[in-house]
């Protein structure tokens, strides 16, 4: 026959059972915080993902409607026109100095040409 021999009965076998029972518990609900920390953090950066992408298209077309139009030569236009008043009245460079800095404005044969994607409008440039 086979008899198992009678194992030394400890009385503080129960409170090491219920010790390591109650760690077992503590660490499966961490794993299960991290796992819910993790999942609203993805989220998180998959919402940022889509709204960077939005903002990139919108600024894209903001770009594409800022090229075709002629504000960038407005702008310098008024530059050049502020740089010639500076130049008549020196009371006035501070002010042109705080907005446009010491950069010269465009050279006035540049102000009317448009630069336009691909290079097609650069001299002796005929391939189209």
């Amino acid at each position: 026959m086979n008899t198992l021999p009678d194992l030394p009965s400890d009385p503080a076998t129960p409170a090491v059972d219920a010790h390591w029972r109650s760690q077992r518990n503590l660490i499966h609900c961490i794993a299960i915080a991290v796992l819910i920390l993790t999942g609203t953090f993805f989220v998180f950066l998959y919402r940022q993902v889509v709204m960077v992408r939005k903002n990139t298209a919108e600024m894209a077309v903001f770009l594409r409607q800022y090229d075709e139009s002629d504000v960038s030569e407005m702008i310098n236009r008024v530059q050049q026109r502020l740089d010639d008043y500076r130049k008549k009245d020196p009371a006035f460079n501070p002010i042109y100095v705080k907005y446009f800095g010491t950069n010269p404005p465009p050279p006035a044969n540049t102000l009317s040409s448009k630069v336009t994607p691909g290079g097609t409008n650069v001299p002796g440039n005929t391939a189209r």
